[in-house]
């Protein structure tokens, strides 16, 4: 039997997610550019070391969105690793699921864009070892079946 671990929600509206995003992109920066000085300062790979200390720093989760009833189902699979401190952050019709950086450096940053927008009062996420399960009510039905329940 699995143990199903509650991951944290905050259930704050996202202002920016590039705000959400600086950080991680300021060490692919900084990696991209030891990347060029490593190569002897050549100029013309600028987007090659860009991808590449992306792929050293970023490690990415296979999603897939379906609907079921009246929810909105995203149901992620994620990298057999350590990520520290897996977030959920939400807005009606974007999620973001991000780690703080483990020992190795690696760190998920995954952005979402939603098909429909959701109720954040519907939101709720489970992780059962590397997979991530995220239900939502669409808006406008959570608050009716709340209205007549």
């Amino acid at each position: 039997m699995d143990i199903v671990t509650s991951i944290p929600v905050r259930l704050e509206r996202l202002e920016s997610v590039s705000a959400l995003t600086e950080p991680l992109r300021e060490r692919i920066a900084r990696l991209a550019h030891d990347n060029f000085v490593q190569r002897g300062c050549l100029h013309g790979y600028d987007f090659e070391d860009w991808l590449n200390a992306e792929r050293a720093l970023v490690v990415r989760a296979e999603v897939e969105i379906h609907y079921s009833a009246d929810d909105l189902i995203i149901e992620m699979t994620l990298p057999e690793m350590e990520l520290p401190n897996l977030t959920l952050r939400a807005e009606a019709a974007q999620l973001v699921v991000s780690s703080d950086p483990n020992d190795d450096g690696l760190q998920l940053m995954h952005v979402i864009d939603l098909p429909s927008v959701i109720s954040l009062d519907g939101l709720d996420a489970e992780r059962t070892r590397n997979k991530l399960r995220i239900t939502t009510a669409l808006a406008g039905y959570y608050g009716v079946q709340q209205a007549t329940a």
